[in-house]
């Protein structure tokens, strides 16, 4: 008995896990969309994004016969992610301009393996819902200067991490090991607000002139995937500094209408866990 009260104390500190990770990142934009104008426009812009992983503990009843149990970590996890980007672009010629912003809220849920020796590599895969919105606005339109953007995707999604010593012993000891991770979000299927052909926001918001507005979108129509690379090491015991790229490639394709909102973002961070 006393021995699985020890063991479940020692697993303590990693039952009910939880790691929260704040970024900032700054990089180019690449915006079309159909609907404003035929032009591409290519800016600079900014990302903040949060990540919070939490893994529950698992109650198991022990095999000696005293009755006693025991507490391990789930094979099961929770990310949820907040991604706010905001951009100003220019056409080619420097006429034209839009601003862009877009908030995208991302739940998921994911299986565990670890392997390698010392279980320095862990593998992740579940899938996640993506909902997001936000706007494109062309500051030379004056007709139809803005577009909504509205739109839930289901999403498979893969985490690798891998674990591994970056400096020496002695500060491995005091500051834990470096840690590379990707995650690749692919898409489905979901849904999509878009205006049709040749409407305007007029017609849809005052005239109740609905027109195949709320669309269904597959892998096909909306081939949106996203990925992030992160180097993660300890600065202190309960602190940890990242740099990574952050990649998302939003695309829609749908009545007529055509448009995409590329992101590329050098990512900084610190994250910590409790």
């Amino acid at each position: 008995m006393k021995k699985t009260i020890l063991l479940t104390i020692s697993l303590l500190p990693c039952l009910a896990m939880a790691q929260s990770s704040y970024q900032i990142g700054a990089g180019p934009t690449h915006i079309l969309d159909t609907y404003l104008s035929q032009e591409k426009f290519s800016g600079t812009g900014t990302t903040f994004l949060t990540i919070s992983e939490r893994r529950k503990a698992i109650e198991v009843q022990e095999l000696d016969g005293d009755g006693s149990r025991m507490l391990i970590p789930s094979k099961w996890s929770t990310v949820v992610q907040n991604q706010l980007s905001l951009s100003v672009d220019e056409d080619r010629a420097g006429h034209e301009s839009t601003m862009e912003g877009t908030y995208n809220f991302m739940l998921g849920r994911y299986r565990r393996w670890l392997l390698a020796a010392d279980e320095q590599l862990q593998l992740q895969a579940g899938a996640l819902a993506n909902v997001g919105v936000g706007f494109i606005y062309n500051t030379r339109n004056s007709n139809n200067p803005a577009q909504a953007r509205v739109g839930l995707q289901l999403m498979p999604s893969a985490i690798a991490t891998w674990r591994f010593r970056l400096f020496g012993e002695h500060a491995m000891a005091r500051l834990g090991k470096a840690a590379l991770r990707y995650e690749l979000d692919l898409p489905l299927v979901g849904l999509a607000f878009s205006p049709n052909y040749g409407q305007s926001y007029y017609e849809i918001f005052t005239q109740d002139n609905y027109d195949h507005n709320v669309v269904p979108t597959t892998f096909v129509s909306a081939p949106t995937f996203r990925q992030q690379l992160t180097l993660t090491q300890g600065i202190s015991r309960s602190l940890k500094l990242s740099v990574g790229y952050l990649g998302d490639y939003q695309q829609l394709r749908v009545n007529k209408l055509k448009q995409h909102v590329v992101i590329h973002r050098l990512m900084l961070g610190l994250s910590k866990a409790f």
